[in-house]
């Protein structure tokens, strides 16, 4: 079955798939598909406090588990991502950060100079309107762009915290995406108004455009091969399977996880591993599903001394009455995460590229089995700049079942080092004034114990901080998965334009860099230059 021709067909509603699809349909002579398989919408997408419910929702989150991970006991970790158009931008926790200059020079070093931070730049500023939070007067900034940006409430837990790291050396940080990414200070968030400024965004800027269609609840099996060109994708519809058609391209956005899957559902990866799952291989490419990297972390947990937290707004009576305070009004404690402060350090204070970032959270989502805890906080911390390297590969031809995931988590131990240093370094922080009088007792005491016994907490309680990368390689290189125009190599008129495409990760948060990575290719498609 055959349905509409279309000029692009976008696969992915997410953070870089929404950007493709509004920058691309800006011209009216070019017609633009973007098949979402997530939900179209939700209020718990919009309000901040949403997150709560879809960290664990089966609706709008894929909730992929990792392989058991041979260097932190054999778990199993959990990594929820979004299924919602918005994809991961409509349900993690809104910080925005562009990441270290560095990250994108050395990019650049690599052979790739069109993906250094100085040809970044002008993309950060495209997609935000940092007005908000700079003004209206920083030329580095950006003020016309749908993500608007804003900082949150300037707690006086978090200020404790901010102070307590200045007292260990580390500076105040007023704008984490200005000159300089070290110190302890408040987070840039994709928050105006009390509502999430999510990629869907640029989708309302776009809505009523005769040339964009969006089809969401819609999964995509597998891309339409001719031979080595990508001639549309094969979706199921009213159980049946149709294939949609692209004149010029598709573009797959479907993130560091479906991505590769995918592709290797299509044909396009390892052979040896396709033969082992019954899929034909159309492009023997080795690197698909390589190189997955992501940000290890780990959380201390406290009780807390004085009744200021939003944990009780974690309860259902308290939540409840939140969550009908910010329908009605669009106010009250909803209207924000409680994750607005943090830091980026490294061992010489004075270097400029940090090696671990921290988050505060204003709420105790996950007290110890059989304890009420009625306020509490935690502290998150993560290596920033991982050397290990983990796979991902089919568990089946189906395309309903999840992959397999191994992130290969400390597999070099040199990362799991870096982690208990920096973690050692944030229980410093947190002994100290005035922070410390916000702390009651370190339910995580094992933390703060020395060496040995925070050694086996990190292997008992690390995880990720949701920021996967690398499966389908960026490079100069003949291995790479993706050209540095993110062309898949030895397929004609097939794009991976997502966090799949990062050649290793960078230092943060991973949503806006994906958003500006795609305004970029948009750009350069929309103008031929690729």
């Amino acid at each position: 079955m055959a349905v509409s021709n279309y000029d692009y067909v976008i696969i992915g509603a997410g953070s870089a798939g929404c950007v493709l699809a509004s920058r691309l349909s800006e011209d009216p002579d070019v017609r633009v598909l973007l098949v979402e398989a997530g939900a179209p919408k939700s209020l718990f997408v919009r309000m901040p406090a949403g997150i709560r419910v879809l960290y664990n929702s089966k609706k709008y989150n894929w909730r992929f588990w990792t392989e058991p991970q041979t260097h932190l006991n054999n778990r199993k970790i959990y990594i929820p991502r979004g299924r919602v158009v918005g994809g991961s931008s409509a349900i993690n926790s809104m910080i925005a950060i562009r990441g270290n200059p560095w990250d994108y020079d050395n990019w650049a070093k690599e052979g790739m100079p069109q993906w250094g931070f100085d040809e970044m730049l002008p993309y950060f500023r495209k997609l935000e309107d940092a007005t908000l939070v700079s003004g209206n007067k920083d030329p580095q900034r950006g003020y016309q762009g749908p993500i608007r940006l804003s900082y949150g409430p300037e707690r006086e837990t978090a200020q404790a915290l901010i102070d307590s790291a200045g007292a260990a050396g580390l500076p105040f940080n007023r704008g984490f995406n200005g000159a300089s990414q070290i110190g302890a200070g408040f987070y840039e968030l994709s928050i105006a108004d009390g509502t999430r400024s999510g990629a869907f965004k640029y989708l309302e800027r776009a809505k009523g455009r005769d040339n964009l269609t969006v089809m969401a609840d819609c999964r995509v099996h597998r891309l339409h091969m001719e031979g080595n060109r990508a001639r549309g994708v094969v979706i199921a519809s009213n159980g049946r399977e149709a294939t949609v058609y692209a004149d010029r391209e598709v573009l797959v956005a479907a993130g560091a996880i479906n991505s590769p899957q995918l592709l290797m559902l299509s044909g396009i990866g390892p052979a040896d591993h396709l033969a082992s799952v019954g899929i034909k291989t159309l492009i023997d490419r080795a690197g698909v599903g390589e190189n997955l990297q992501d940000h290890l972390d780990c959380t201390i947990r406290f009780e807390a001394s004085k009744p200021n937290t939003l944990t009780p707004y974690l309860g259902l009576l308290k939540g409840g009455m939140a969550g009908a305070e910010y329908i009605l009004r669009g106010t009250g404690p909803a209207a924000a995460t409680g994750i607005e402060a943090g830091a980026f350090w490294g061992p010489d204070r004075t270097s400029k590229l940090p090696e671990w970032q921290a988050h505060f959270i204003l709420a105790l989502r996950n007290p110890p089995p059989g304890e009420r805890i009625a306020h509490g906080f935690a502290l998150r911390v993560c290596q920033l700049r991982p050397e290990s390297r983990g796979t991902l590969r089919l568990r089946s031809a189906n395309p309903a079942d999840h992959p397999l995931i191994d992130p290969r988590f400390a597999s070099v131990h040199a990362d799991f080092e870096s982690l208990r240093d920096g973690m050692a370094e944030m229980v410093d922080i947190a002994t100290r004034r005035p922070f410390a009088d916000h702390v009651k007792r370190p339910i995580d005491a094992a933390a703060f114990r020395g060496r040995g016994s925070l050694e086996a907490f990190l292997r008992e309680k690390s995880e990720t901080v949701y920021h996967p990368v690398g499966t389908c390689r960026m490079g100069a290189d003949d291995d790479s998965v993706v050209d540095p125009d993110m062309k898949v190599r030895g397929v004609d008129g097939l794009r991976v334009v997502d966090g799949s495409v990062m050649p290793t990760l960078i230092s943060g948060n991973t949503n806006l860099p994906i958003m500006a990575m795609a305004e970029k290719i948009a750009d350069q498609i929309a103008h031929g230059a690729i």
